[in-house]
């Protein structure tokens, strides 16, 4: 895996995600309680993106067909089985948001 650097801290709004890109990947940054999550971006129902869904409490809600997800799991709100959306580790360094994410052309050995 490789870190990169997506955001300032500041840039994530409350209430909404942000979309940032790193290679090909679209990820949704949500800003949870004081603490950042990172989930890819793409609802799998018909590849909305949902860093412009509502986001209430840890779950974002797609703003399409009204599909839910909790950014801290990638899974269904209640669900610990199903096909989870990816998340991505985040760590924030003064102020900077960076994050973990293996690209799909990157050899994962």
């Amino acid at each position: 895996m490789a870190q990169f650097r997506v955001a300032k801290e500041s840039e994530i709004p409350d209430g909404r995600g942000l979309r940032v890109r790193v290679g090909r990947v679209e990820i949704g940054l949500y800003r949870v309680d004081g603490e950042i999550f990172a989930m890819e971006d793409l609802c799998p129902h018909a590849g909305y993106p949902l860093h412009e869904g509502d986001l209430d409490g840890p779950v974002v809600t797609c703003p399409q067909h009204l599909w839910q997800f909790d950014v801290r799991t990638g899974m269904h709100p209640g669900e610990s089985d199903g096909w989870p959306i990816p998340c991505f580790p985040i760590r924030v360094v003064d102020g900077e948001v960076w994050i973990d994410v293996q690209l799909p052309d990157e050899d994962p050995t």
